[in-house]
């Protein structure tokens, strides 16, 4: 051998040692007793040791003690064939950690050392021991029997690996089928997969359990079908959600039907007693009117049978006052039935077209030039209301201020008109110094039949009338409240 063939050959040595040095497997040499003769640069990061560290210890020395024997049992085996072998053993690195890596031993050609190269797989076995004991996965036989399963399956449905590597897919299954799995194979025979849901049933045989599987089959290096792999997800809680919402569901509508009964109840309850309290006001308001009736008939009539014949005049005078009663009588149904439903329509207006016509009435009433008027309008915009209404509610309150000014004798009397807009609302306040309200009354005053005046001059249905006019067609509200010289009276509608 020349000196060129020498360099060459150290030239290629130096080249073989930097590739070794820089891969990224730990490539080293061992004797039989698997102590290191040489190791590369990726080995110390991989077990943490330091490469002195490694040069002076035996590679089973860091290895788990179950792995040991069958290691130093492979490094035998590989000097008797003088073949490459492999397997998987788990090291404790410095740090105490776990290391999991994929060995392959050489023999070298004086048979005394070994070549090893260890592959790290710490990785793909976390993600494989996590898939196991969090993903939900089986394997088949061709028959349908199982072969393998997930700690994950074996959790979820209760079984022990002896006793469910004896059962076929649908033994397991709700409701047994040994021809279900011939149906699972013809439909991925067309489809390359299979998804449907099942429910499982426990190994305590009783309690059951939902998946939602899909199933694909595994082939070997010929392309031949060797078996089938599912792959399952829990949905035993989501179809539980789901009936529950369903019950509930039924439940609110049952629920919302029975309310519905019990609104229909109240409303015709609450006619009835709106039909009561009406026919109450009508007896009360014609009680009267029927008194005066009665004794002209009985007063007639006593005259009569005593022969103490009427003249004429006094025949026709007591007929008129028994007409004048009469049709008070049918005033009063025409009042009432005005409560319950307005005759007009609802129409567009403002607010100052309705106080331009409530203050015209007012105006020609009688005394109302003798009381100081304030109007005042903040903002007039467009609205659909029953403005003949309004304007009528006005007058009475305008009407009912100027009489408590007369009546209480009040120097320098005065009545504002104020509208204005706040928070939706449409407010229309009435205020008067005529000495305000009693405060053991004010809260009476919009009763029925309820009157601070004499019976000659009313009995208590104005303020009665506006109110039931306000809040049944209007959906507002009316108000009485008492300031320093007098009172207000406040209506607010909704716009």
């Amino acid at each position: 051998m020349t000196d060129i063939d020498i360099q060459k050959l150290q030239h290629s040595n130096n080249e073989l040692r930097e590739i070794v040095n820089n891969s990224w497997d730990g490539i080293g040499i061992i004797d039989k007793n698997s102590k290191f003769i040489y190791v590369n640069n990726a080995f110390s990061p991989i077990l943490g040791f330091t490469k002195e560290e490694l040069l002076q210890s035996n590679f089973h020395n860091i290895m788990l003690e179950e792995f040991i024997n069958p290691f130093l049992s492979l490094i035998d085996k590989t000097l008797d064939d003088k073949y490459t072998n492999n397997m998987d053993i788990t090291c404790l690195r410095k740090d105490k950690q776990l290391v999991y890596l994929q060995i392959t031993i050489s023999p070298m050609l004086n048979q005394k050392f070994f070549v090893i190269n260890a592959k790290d797989i710490t990785k793909q076995i976390s993600d494989a021991q996590i898939l196991n004991k969090y993903v939900i996965s089986a394997h088949f036989d061709n028959n349908g029997k199982f072969t393998q399963a997930s700690e994950a399956f074996y959790y979820i449905s209760g079984y022990q690996s002896n006793n469910l590597l004896e059962k076929n897919y649908w033994d397991i299954r709700k409701n047994p089928d040994n021809g279900s799995f011939d149906i699972i194979k013809l439909a991925i025979e067309h489809n390359s997969i299979f998804n449907t849901k099942e429910q499982f049933i426990k190994e305590d045989g009783v309690t059951t359990f939902w998946v939602d599987v899909k199933i694909q089959p595994v082939h070997n290096k010929y392309g031949d079908i060797t078996g089938y792999t599912a792959l399952m997800f829990d949905i035993t809680n989501e179809l539980a959600l789901k009936n529950q919402n369903t019950q509930l569901t039924k439940e609110v509508v049952n629920a919302k039907d029975e309310i519905k009964q019990k609104d229909k109840i109240l409303v015709e309850q609450t006619k009835l007693a709106i039909m009561a309290e009406t026919l109450q006001m009508i007896s009360h308001q014609w009680r009267q009117p029927l008194n005066v009736i009665s004794i002209k008939a009985q007063k007639m009539e006593l005259d009569l049978s005593f022969g103490n014949e009427p003249t004429p005049e006094q025949m026709i005078q007591s007929l008129n006052e028994i007409k004048q009663k009469s049709d008070e009588l049918s005033q009063t149904i025409e009042d009432f039935q005005s409560f319950v439903q307005l005759k007009d329509q609802k129409i567009k207006t403002t607010p100052k077209q309705i106080i331009t016509k409530a203050v015209e009435i007012f105006a020609n009433s009688k005394d109302a030039d003798m009381i100081d008027f304030i109007k005042d309008i903040e903002q007039d915009i467009e609205i659909i209301t029953y403005p003949n209404e309004l304007s009528t509610i006005l007058v009475n309150i305008l009407t009912n201020a100027k009489e408590a000014i007369l009546k209480n004798k009040t120097k320098n009397g005065v009545i504002k008109l104020k509208e204005y807009f706040i928070n939706n609302q449409l407010i229309f306040e009435i205020s008067d110094n005529g000495g305000g309200i009693a405060d053991n009354i004010i809260d009476k005053i919009f009763e029925p039949y309820f009157s601070t005046k004499d019976s000659q001059h009313g009995v208590g249905l104005g303020l009665y009338a506006c109110k039931i006019v306000i809040e049944t067609h209007l959906k507002g509200s009316i108000e009485a409240i008492n300031h320093s010289s007098g009172a207000t009276i406040k209506i607010s509608l909704p716009i």
